[in-house]
């Protein structure tokens, strides 16, 4: 057996020679065959001619040969490829065009499946994390707020749905380095949080059960980049220590190199809890992390989570009225509002790379149909439908072939750039996207596109081989009947123009949402804004220490050249997500009656100024002024939002708030302002206070400057004029106001959609466009000799027009209708990133409709222009 099968791959790989071995073998037998008859007394050439006849004819005699060996088929495959090769190589113009049209579906497709590949399909680098829940406190506010570690523990305690459950939060060090004292980026985490992961360190240890209380020694685990980076990849790093905040933490654990966890960003130190917020009911400073038991759903936990909140809310109601409980899977937590938009851009690749197949598979039926008659002979002189059909089938997979390996050519490009175009704050919230690379996947996935591709390619030119008469294509050679092919042309052509026409409406909705988003009211001046975060090492609560750096830093920015005004505010403006990034407190009206400790609010800190540098609109009362400090009476500024909920059709100025942390002070309201954007873009008002900083001194804010000059030029002075007050000072973070909203996760992820889904509708337009074109064309060219006979008989060149105009009318408006149809039900995937606009805009419909009618004429003028420049005597005498 072994032998027979060297012999076979001898015959395939070395086939000449093996031809020339079979013609010295049948040239011995038929010398020793004349042989015999010559003894019988036969001369030589009637030995020879008697031989001939005794072996049969040459030529059937090395069929059988060749078919005994048992690579018939293999060498009838090699020969469909060569002539398949050769028939595109003949027809290079249709090659190109149609390999260029489906590479640029693959690669598309591709570039995209490589985004979900990262963020989708490739699994947590946990633990079996289909087990894995993030758990949150669900307030008035909105449903993913934080929890107090009172709550936690109470959780933690009370629920029968989880394995285990830990809690964390992100949280900033410092460090000192050679250039002076750093910021770096950290987590606080309770002590099993990476067991509930599942995640074991590369080096060392997890934290240990009980690490995490106060009377604990401090410790700390490094991510794996930071021990490559700040530690030289010290194997011996386990055991040392390390200055953090000001004081040692023993390196207990270095993490995984492919470990992250996007809800606390890119942290480099991971630290345990250590009592933080232990006993303070009202401080909510944590997010949860669950393993569900075997067999709980999610549906089952979140149950369970709010009932134990009832309990809390009914014990603690000053602390826990109006809060419940969300349960979600922590890969949707993790995930965000990409995957939505991931998975919009892959059904617009697919859509893109159907109308490729589409526009591919039309032009091979037009070949077919051009190939009419050679089939015809081919078929006459014995070919069997089978053997045609895989001649086709042959050449549709080379196709696909050459149309896969430029597709995954240019995807790799495509990648690369994509990857690039991520601005590193928005990277930092999507660790998982830096997973992005050349994996056996990609190719896996652009083979099987393929493969779909060649088998629709395939189909086309086969299903019109069957539902025809080739023998009519020996007695009618060009004048054949187009009916067919024209039908079946037109269907594909009105399918492409009804996915071109829902591509066109998803770009529509999400470019105009994008543009509602980028030009969303956000309460102030955005130009010439520039700001720097700054941080004093030390005791925080010093008061007069905070307020004298502050002084100090107004008045030595305000002298910048270019400079016109300076404020301080404890949180930038326009945060890039919800919860970490924004502090928020209890408030309610003093005088009234309350259950608990009153609605939420922002709680923000403002230095005098500030509101005067975002150039905020004032409502009502006044600004912060120098004399609202700790020797007067407490005050603050409230937003729009605010006011209309505590005081709707009264004035607010004059009246109390009692905050929840002080509630033996009532803070009087001085004025209200316009709601300013303190979050995300997309995010809907909340209410807000803002306390001066002169009362609520801190240790760290953000100066924000208005500028003359160019904000950007303005950053290098703000940095080194900071660092000249006290060459301690963290300041860092400097970034202009117009880049922070640029830059933000929310207008990224607008962007991103609105331009991919853009490019794929603009191709598909082309596509689309070029589709009609080719198959109003075919249609002239078919009916060359009907055309004629009308113009002879005295048809108008505007009735000729009109005849072919109307053909393209009536395609365009049952793709149009189809697509519209198509594109209520496909726009429901696009509502999570729709902002200020409908799925059902009715200006987006009507402006893609004019727009694929008014190509759809235009690619249809000139075949129609064509037919009418047609001179029946010509005409007539061509057929």
């Amino acid at each position: 057996m072994l032998n027979d099968l060297i012999y076979r791959l001898r015959a395939l790989v070395r086939h000449q020679r093996a031809e020339d071995e079979l013609q010295e073998e049948l040239q011995y037998h038929l010398e020793r065959e004349a042989e015999k008859y010559r003894e019988r007394g036969s001369s030589s050439d009637t030995a020879l001619r008697r031989a001939r006849l005794a072996m049969g004819g040459p030529e059937q005699v090395r069929q059988q040969c060749r078919e005994a060996r048992g690579t018939r088929l293999i060498e009838d495959l090699l020969q469909d490829l060569y002539f398949a090769a050769r028939q595109l190589r003949k027809n290079f113009g249709f090659a190109a065009t149609a390999i260029a049209v489906f590479a640029v579906g693959i690669a598309a497709s591709t570039a995209i499946y490589a985004f979900v590949d990262a963020a989708l399909v490739k699994p947590l680098p946990y633990r079996d994390a289909t087990r894995l829940v993030a758990l949150y406190e669900r307030i008035p506010v909105g449903d993913r707020y934080h929890l107090s570690y009172l709550d936690y523990r109470a959780w933690k305690q009370r629920n029968r749905v989880f394995a285990s459950l830990d809690v964390y939060r992100p949280d900033p060090v410092t460090l000192n380095g050679a250039s002076g004292a750093v910021e770096a980026s950290g987590a606080l985490v309770s002590d099993g949080f990476f067991r509930t992961l599942g995640v074991a360190p590369f080096l060392g240890r997890d934290f240990r059960p009980g690490e995490d209380e106060p009377t604990a020694a401090q410790t700390v685990m490094l991510s794996y980049e930071t021990w490559q980076r700040r530690f030289g990849a010290d194997r011996n790093v386990v055991g040392k220590t390390t200055i953090l905040n000001g004081h040692p933490f023993l390196i207990v654990g270095v993490l995984p190199r492919d470990f992250h966890f996007a809800p606390v960003g890119r942290a480099e130190f991971w630290r345990t809890l250590h009592g933080f917020c232990k006993e303070y009911p009202t401080c909510f400073p944590y997010y949860g992390v669950g393993r569900l038991n075997e067999g709980v759903s999610v549906a089952t936990a979140l149950e369970n989570m709010n009932t134990i909140s009832g309990q809390l809310a009914r014990e603690y109601p000053k602390s826990n009225r109006d809060r419940s409980a969300t349960v979600i899977p922590l890969a949707h937590a993790i995930l965000g509002n990409i995957r939505p938009m991931l998975i919009a851009l892959l059904g617009g690749a697919a859509l893109l790379c159907l109308i490729g197949f589409v526009n591919v598979s039309s032009l091979l039926l037009v070949r077919a149909e051009s190939r009419r008659q050679e089939i015809s002979v081919r078929e006459a002189l014995g070919a069997s439908r089978f053997r045609i059909i895989r001649q086709f089938a042959v050449e549709g997979f080379l196709l696909a072939a050459c149309g896969c390996f430029f597709g995954l050519a240019l995807a790799a490009c495509s990648i690369n750039i994509l990857k690039a175009l991520i601005p590193p704050q928005a990277l930092e919230n999507m660790p998982y996207l830096e997973q992005i690379h050349w994996s056996v996947r990609l190719p896996g996935f652009a083979i099987l596109v393929s493969i779909l591709g060649g088998i629709l390619f395939s189909a086309g030119p086969s299903v019109h081989l069957f539902l025809s008469d080739m023998r009519k294509g020996l007695t009618e050679g060009r004048r054949t009947s187009a009916g067919s092919w024209r039908r079946l042309g037109a269907m594909l052509v009105a399918v492409e123009l009804a996915v071109t026409v829902v591509l066109l409406v998803s770009a529509g909705l999400l470019t105009k949402s994008f543009y509602r988003l980028m030009h969303v009211d956000v309460g102030m001046s955005t130009d010439h804004l520039a700001m720097v975060h700054v941080l004093r090492l030390g005791p925080w609560d010093d008061a007069a220490r905070n307020i004298e750096l502050e002084r100090t830093i107004l008045s030595r920015l305000s002298v910048l050249p270019g400079v016109t005004s300076v404020g301080i505010a404890g949180e930038p403006a326009l945060a890039s997500g919800e919860g970490f990034s924004r502090l928020f407190a209890h408030y309610r009206v003093a005088g009234r009656s309350y259950v608990g400790e009153g609605n939420e609010a922002m709680d923000q800190i403002a230095s005098v100024g500030y509101f005067e540098v975002l150039r905020a609109r004032l409502l009502q009362g006044r600004y912060f002024e120098e004399t609202d400090n700790t020797s007067s009476t407490k005050v603050a500024v409230i937003n729009r939002t605010m006011a209309q909920e505590e005081f709707p059709g009264e004035a607010a100025v004059g009246k109390s708030v009692i905050n929840q942390y002080d509630p033996e002070h009532p803070i009087e309201i001085v004025g209200v302002v316009d709601d300013l954007k303190d979050g995300p873009l997309d995010m809907k008002p909340t209410a807000a206070v803002y306390r001066p900083f002169n009362q609520v001194p801190t240790s760290e804010f953000y100066v924000t400057l208005r500028s003359s000059q160019a904000e950007k030029t303005v950053l290098p002075s703000m940095v080194k004029a900071i660092h000249q007050i006290d060459a301690g000072l963290i300041a860092d973070e400097e970034e202009t106001m117009i880049d922070r909203i640029n830059h933000s996760q929310s207008a990224y992820l607008h962007r991103s959609a609105a331009w991919m889904v853009g490019a794929f509708a603009g191709l598909a337009l082309l596509l689309g466009t070029v589709g009609l074109y080719g198959v109003i064309s075919y249609s002239v060219g078919q009916r060359t000799r009907e055309i004629g006979v009308r113009m002879a008989l005295g048809a108008q060149r505007s009735s000729v027009y009109q005849l072919i105009l109307k053909e393209a009318a009536w395609l365009s408006i049952v793709g149009v209708v189809g697509g519209v149809l198509s594109s209520l039900a496909a726009t429901t995937l696009l509502r999570s990133l729709l902002f200020g606009v409908s799925r059902w805009d009715v200006g987006t419909f009507f402006s893609v409709t004019c727009l694929l009618l008014a190509s759809a004429l235009f690619s249809s003028y000139l075949p129609a222009r064509r037919a009418a420049s047609i001179d029946p005597t010509e005409a007539l005498r061509s057929e």
